[in-house]
């Protein structure tokens, strides 16, 4: 049971700054949807998941976090099998030529989503357990083993952003737990020669591939394509980011110019709330998940962006500060985990918004329109807040 003195070391503050944000979310989610009937609902939809969430994470909060140790492989069997089976046709449900998603009455659950969660907790426990035991290169080698048929599994979606941030978080995990300058030296090595290799034979297929072969396409008459190894729409966003200001022939850079319109037409102090132009005009896509951060520049300013992206950082600093205060390396993990994903969700959803990065399917953490995304994030808030209330224990 919670003792009395633990909650002293509720951290307040990290749950203040969450309810501004993701109230800020709701209000922002609002004005993208406004006189739009396809997305009207999507602000009643957000605060209800909120409120579900936020009463999950209180009642996370006063779970001891160290119970979850031993329910780790439990968590990843199932998250394994959760991204097997999104991927079976008529049970997986496909959206915009990716399939993803389960549908449940309803309301769209995103398994990648729950992934950065559950595989954050099998790799602390997994590290955590190992500590100790042997070559610290050893357990990061099996440790890499796990997480890579789920990172193979969301690639086959296709989900290369949430595949990287996954790919990140067990880089940060791997350096928190132990990580030394000869391992780093060689993970290195290895991961370029590896990026190299995968590209190489994307460009070796796709050539193979485009050759003039007997093979016709009976219905059309012509050689049937083939698009090697990495998917043909992500190639045309880094085209499209390296093009900077050229127009893009398949119209590819569409929704990174017009964010960036939208960025630039807020000044210091925006258009005001619902008054944005290109957000009013419909003209920025997906404006309440990918570009919600577009619409906060265009309708609050630079003020307003100032003060979401100085609360999402306060976010990472309050979560980066429970795993320094954790008495174990199982509750430090844990917490670095969450970090590291909210740090790249932010990084690369504001970055593709401003075409320092290609576009991507990541969404803004606490803010964008996305339930599966939203309810993980507040339960991982919830097990920081668990480690936070505890880390005084091995003091009395």
């Amino acid at each position: 049971m919670l003792e009395r003195r633990n909650w002293r070391h509720f951290d307040f503050w990290l749950i203040a700054a969450i309810l501004v944000l993701t109230a800020g979310g709701v209000a922002m989610i609002y004005s993208s949807a406004r006189n739009d009937s396809e997305i009207s609902r999507t602000p009643v939809d957000q605060t209800i998941t909120a409120l579900a969430g936020l009463l999950l994470l209180l009642l996370l909060s006063l779970i001891d976090y160290s119970l979850f140790r031993s329910f780790t492989f439990l968590l990843y069997g199932g998250t394994l099998l959760a991204l097997a089976l999104v991927l079976v046709p008529g049970l997986g449900v496909a959206q915009n030529g990716a399939q993803r998603w389960f549908r449940f009455a309803g309301f769209d659950v995103q398994p990648a989503e729950l992934a950065k969660l559950t595989l954050g907790l099998a790799m602390a426990g997994y590290i955590s357990s190992r500590e100790g035991k042997g070559s610290y290169l050893k357990t990061v080698f099996w440790s890499f083993v796990l997480i890579t048929p789920c990172i193979g599994l969301i690639l086959a979606q296709p989900n290369l952003s949430s595949a990287v941030i996954i790919l990140f978080m067990w880089l940060a995990m791997i350096f928190v737990g132990g990580l030394r300058n000869s391992h780093a030296a060689v993970m290195t090595l290895t991961g370029v020669v590896m990026l190299l290799v995968i590209v190489l034979l994307h460009f070796r297929v796709q050539d193979l591939c485009l050759r003039p072969t007997p093979a016709k396409d009976k219905s059309s008459g012509r050689v049937t394509d083939c698009l090697g190894i990495i998917p043909e729409y992500q190639i045309s966003r880094v085209q499209a980011l390296l093009n900077g200001d050229q127009p893009v022939s398949d119209g590819s850079d569409y929704q990174s110019k017009n964010a960036l319109i939208a960025l630039g037409g807020g000044g210091m102090t925006g258009q005001g709330f619902g008054q944005g132009g290109q957000t009013q005009g419909r003209y920025l896509p997906a404006r309440h998940t990918d570009f919600i951060f577009s619409v906060i520049g265009e309708e609050l300013g630079f003020v307003g962006c100032v003060v979401v992206i100085g609360l999402l950082l306060f976010i990472i600093f309050r979560t980066l500060l429970a795993a320094w205060k954790s008495h174990d390396t199982f509750g430090r993990l844990l917490c670095v985990s969450v970090a590291a994903v909210f740090f790249l969700q932010t990084y690369t959803n504001i970055g593709m918004q401003v075409q320092l990065l290609p576009v991507t399917g990541v969404v803004l953490p606490f803010v964008s329109y996305g339930r599966s995304n939203l309810i993980a994030q507040l339960v991982a808030i919830g097990l920081v807040e668990s480690v936070s209330m505890r880390y005084k224990r091995l003091q009395f």
